[in-house]
């Protein structure tokens, strides 16, 4: 899913994305949500080294928003 398709899994608003950045990453869907905030705030970088480290523990929803990333950027 694109970051616009996962509108309804993060904050829909660039302040609910901005606080959403701010909370500690405890678990998995944290680290998912801060991705999503980061790319809806165009942090692309920092979604992508977030993403890279689930990926790399086999999260397959990582892989796929890598690839996503990947496509958005040619």
């Amino acid at each position: 899913m694109s970051c616009a398709a996962m509108a309804g899994a993060h904050p829909r608003t660039l302040l609910g994305a901005a606080w959403a950045m701010l909370q500690p990453a405890a678990d998995v869907e944290g680290q998912h949500l801060q991705a999503h905030a980061a790319c809806r705030l165009g942090d692309y970088q920092r979604a992508r080294r977030l993403w890279e480290a689930l990926a790399q523990d086999g999260d397959g929803e990582a892989l796929e928003q890598l690839v996503q990333l990947a496509r958005r950027a040619q």
